[in-house]
């Protein structure tokens, strides 16, 4: 304590010093309009800063909150709109009793992707606990992406579109024409579609989408376009070559659709093929 007051007695000529400044700041700012207004537009104005450099920090840090409520506001929206479209009975999409669509939307972010393999895999962030079931389509909003292969309780691998193994029924949008899906391993950005029939002229530039006959994915889901194609020789069929809408080396968030009569469909289609062993 003896030192603390020593230190007051040797620079008592500053802490004054200090002090009369702060009166005379007060009688000018207190006593004087012209400067009043301007320390409280100043103070106010550094206040705003403060206050907007902060608001700033919490909008980043809940940006992954908000892209999460997104996600699931997108995945209710996609439900209404199929359940909107009931009515539409070439698309075979149907209603229970309660009005239940379809089809349900999970959304997973992508925590794990792989484009530039012969045989490429995506993981996801969501798993059994959150209702992944193997073989269950995946898309975006941009198109598709892949299938589900495995499932753990909290996390899920998709085979992706440009994997070796990968096959779906897709169709030109503008006449329906069918063909099979799968890639050839030379390009991320490309598939083929084989074995295309051919109702109508076919034209570059044709959307191709996914049918009410492609497996693990809704009808009427783009896969892109159609960049140029050729004739099978010595066949009716077509081989055509899709540019995918999807970039899969920007994969962020993705949704896992889940077809609501898939079981019963499936039981159906192995009775038929059991009984034609």
């Amino acid at each position: 304590m003896r030192s603390f007051f020593l230190f007051i007695i040797r620079h008592y000529v500053v802490f004054m010093f200090v002090l009369l400044e702060g009166i005379a700041f007060y009688l000018i700012f207190t006593f004087n309009s012209y400067h009043n207004t301007y320390f409280l537009n100043s103070a106010n104005a550094l206040t705003g800063n403060v206050l907007n450099t902060y608001g700033n920090f919490q909008e980043y840090f809940a940006l992954r909150q908000v892209n999460d409520s997104l996600l699931r506001e997108n995945s209710k929206l996609r439900e209404q709109l199929f359940l909107a479209e009931i009515t539409d009975t070439t698309r075979h999409v149907v209603a229970d009793s309660t009005g239940t669509p379809l089809y349900y939307y999970y959304p997973a972010e992508v925590i794990g992707n792989s484009f530039t393999e012969a045989n490429n895999y995506i993981t996801l962030n969501k798993g059994s606990n959150d209702g992944i079931e193997v073989d269950m389509g995946v898309i975006t909003t941009e198109g598709i992406v892949g299938k589900v292969v495995k499932v753990s309780p909290n996390f899920s691998m998709v085979m992706s579109v440009l994997h070796s193994s990968f096959r779906s029924r897709v169709g030109i949008k503008r006449n329906n024409a069918a063909g099979r899906m799968q890639w050839d391993g030379r390009s991320p950005t490309h598939s083929n579609v084989i074995q295309m029939s051919e109702p109508g002229k076919l034209i570059k530039g044709d959307s191709i989408v996914t049918l009410s006959i492609s497996d693990a994915f809704p009808p009427g889901i783009l896969v892109g376009t159609m960049e140029s194609y050729d004739k099978d020789p010595g066949s009716n069929y077509y081989n055509v070559r899709v540019d995918l809408s999807v970039n899969f080396s920007a994969l962020r968030y993705v949704y896992v659709v889940k077809e609501l009569e898939a079981k019963e469909k499936n039981e159906l289609q192995q009775h038929i093929e059991d009984a034609g062993d």
